[in-house]
């Protein structure tokens, strides 16, 4: 299960270090290509509730096998689409797969250990998405500059294969478990403090997927990197990322997750407007790479503090909802995803400038509204 969420997460994650040459290859703009990040995103956030609830009562080993069954198809379908039409469905398959897979992954690894162990079994489980971040989309960055842009989608389709392959060997049936129903989520969603959470974490990601979504054309027109140098700013930005979990992992636990979460909100700003001012004074040379790599650096590691200090905001605010609500969480997240994709899609032609200013101003947004999560902590 964590080969199967390494892939799903290499897979959702990589397509920002190809846009360039899909857009090339496939004859549209990058922003254009974006729209492959940003439906990808938008379906997940809207199909995991549903399909959470509709396959609630399938035995948890079929669900899998038939998530990662769909993931190989859509990433094979991927590599050989003649167009962007076909390689947009190849994209909406591949949400879907993951809507299924990774619910029912986190819920079979609860399932099948001693109660004592479930915390290590969900961390291995969701492991795997980080370390994607850090390994899985740097060496489909490289396949991509060393091949093309479609060995990376087999490369991807070839490890949800060996995950496929792997489940269906070494996992027993697993008796469904219980999901939470539509109208119960909902209920969820609006208690006290929830909506507030709910809200600064879809503002994060929407300020963290206007560049991110775009970091290999960034990289290109702020620093002058391209290829396999673009690779090196991936895997910056996703052991960064991968380290800043482990570090807050302890600092919630420590301090008040609200006031984490507000320090990060404002340091962001300020990364990012630096991001910014690189964009507009910077150039090709070396000084303008070192402070463009440093910047992805305090980026990552200051932006990936927020997600595990907002999920302990949503545990504290929701009481006995807290796995229903930790639900909720996931579809903020990618729904910030696909609107700051979008947003970062639309303003590409205006130059590194603008999008940077977006991203800026999507986390200016993030501060404002973290004040809400603060009132309910104190309250």
């Amino acid at each position: 299960m964590t080969l199967g969420s390494f892939a799903l997460g290499t897979d959702a994650f990589v397509i920002s270090g190809v846009l360039s040459s899909v857009g090339d290859d496939l004859s549209v703009s990058v922003g254009t290509a974006g729209l492959l990040i940003t439906v990808f995103a938008a379906v997940y956030a809207l199909a995991a509730p549903f399909i959470a609830v509709g396959t609630a009562n399938r035995d948890r080993r079929r669900v899998l096998l038939a998530a990662l069954a769909g993931f190989v198809v859509a990433n094979a379908l991927a590599a050989a689409a003649p167009d962007y039409a076909v390689l947009m469905a190849a994209r909406v398959v591949a949400a879907l797969a993951t809507a299924l897979f990774m619910p029912a992954a986190s819920a079979t690894a609860a399932a099948i250990v001693p109660p004592e162990e479930r915390g290590r079994a969900l961390t291995a489980v969701l492991g795997g998405i980080t370390i994607a971040s850090a390994l899985g989309v740097p060496a489909g960055t490289v396949i991509a500059a060393f091949s093309d842009w479609r060995a990376t989608f087999l490369f991807v389709a070839l490890l949800s294969l060996v995950a496929l392959l792997g489940l269906a060997r070494a996992l027993p049936p697993v008796p469904p478990t219980a999901e939470a129903p539509i109208a119960e989520r909902a209920r969820a969603a609006v208690l006290p403090g929830v909506p507030a959470v709910l809200l600064v974490s879809m503002l994060t990601f929407c300020g963290m997927f206007a560049l991110y979504a775009y970091l290999e054309w960034t990289a290109q027109h702020i620093a002058g990197l391209h290829g396999a140098a673009v690779a090196f700013v991936f895997f910056a930005y996703g052991a960064c990322g991968v380290l800043s979990n482990l570090v807050t992992g302890v600092l919630i636990d420590r301090f008040p997750p609200e006031r984490l979460a507000l320090l990060s909100s404002c340091a962001l700003v300020l990364v990012m407007g630096l991001m910014a001012l690189l964009a507009r004074v910077g150039s090709h040379r070396a000084p303008t790479v070192v402070a463009f790599f440093v910047t992805v650096v305090l980026w990552s590691l200051i932006g990936w503090t927020m997600n595990p200090a907002l999920q302990k905001c949503l545990i504290n605010a929701s009481g006995e909802q807290a796995q229903v609500v930790l639900s909720l969480s996931g579809s903020a997240v990618y729904a910030g995803q696909a609107v700051g994709s979008l947003a970062g899609g639309l303003v590409l032609t205006h130059g590194a400038g603008a999008l940077t200013l977006t991203a800026v101003a999507f986390q200016v947004l993030t501060v404002v509204a973290m004040p809400a999560v603060s009132r309910r902590s104190v309250s």
